[in-house]
């Protein structure tokens, strides 16, 4: 009867052991599975942050692009001055020049 007894402890400790065994390898793959699913979260945020910042830095360069080519035009037609233009711009100055009394200008 006793190693009736004997036989039964050991088996339940046994069954305690494979028990803990099986929670500590479930435990291992849920971690492992819970690594992969951060992992994969982390890379797709990560993919999508660098989407986002391409396509801010392409609104960007075609900005500069309209700015550029606004600018560039802006250049071209104060270039086309006609000679009336130029002669009105020019009398402007010779007018504003006019009014400054020129201290400190010595006399030749």
């Amino acid at each position: 009867m006793r190693s009736d007894i004997i036989n039964e402890v050991l088996t339940v400790e046994d069954r305690a052991q494979q028990i803990v065994r099986d929670a500590e390898r479930e435990a291992r793959e849920i971690i492992t599975n819970a690594q992969t699913e951060a992992n994969a979260f982390v890379r797709d945020a990560l993919k999508q942050d660098r989407i986002l910042a391409q396509e801010t830095i392409a609104q960007a360069e075609a900005d500069l692009v309209d700015q550029l080519t606004e600018y560039e035009a802006s250049l071209d037609r104060s270039s086309r001055l006609t000679a009336e233009e130029v002669k009105e711009i020019a009398q402007a100055i010779v007018i504003e020049v006019c009014k400054t009394n020129l201290d400190g200008i010595s006399e030749s």
